[in-house]
């Protein structure tokens, strides 16, 4: 871990992260393959999970199942999901949004939130979080209610 006094360590070129492994690049049938079940018990709905290298960003695929919803949580995070299938809506400090598949929504950081379904098809969405660039500084923190 670098501090102030290391300053002067700053190289004066560039040199690529790039993880040794290509095959690592791609996390394959992510929806079958990155399915965490505990992580998916806590949250209350399917999750699944790309096995990325990278260092900043993570990119879950999840479900709503009909007529439930998520826990209520918040993150330091920075959240952002896609709606590719399904109908419902997302509560985010007691704003109510309605959602539905082609919809994109950003979740503020440190805000309540909880995703809901009160329909008959599933809900599936993608999130992109910056929870691992937090995770490797950290600074990330989740509280979740219930």
């Amino acid at each position: 871990m670098f501090t102030a006094k290391d300053f002067p360590k700053v190289g004066s070129a560039l040199k690529p992260q790039i993880c040794d492994d290509p095959n690592k690049w791609i996390h394959r049938q992510v929806r079958k393959t990155g399915v965490d079940k505990a992580f998916s018990a806590e949250r209350q709905h399917p999750i699944a999970m790309a096995d990325l290298p990278s260092q900043k960003y993570s990119v879950t695929f999840s479900e709503i199942t009909p007529k439930s919803q998520g826990r209520k949580h918040r993150h330091t995070y920075h959240a952002i999901s896609f709606i590719t299938k399904g109908k419902g809506y997302v509560e985010i400090e007691g704003n109510k949004l309605d959602y539905e598949a082609g919809d994109i929504f950003e979740v503020p950081v440190w805000a309540w939130h909880q995703l809901h379904n009160p329909h008959d098809e599933v809900v599936e969405y993608l999130t992109f979080e910056n929870a691992p660039e937090l995770l490797n500084t950290g600074i990330a923190l989740r509280e979740e209610v219930g």
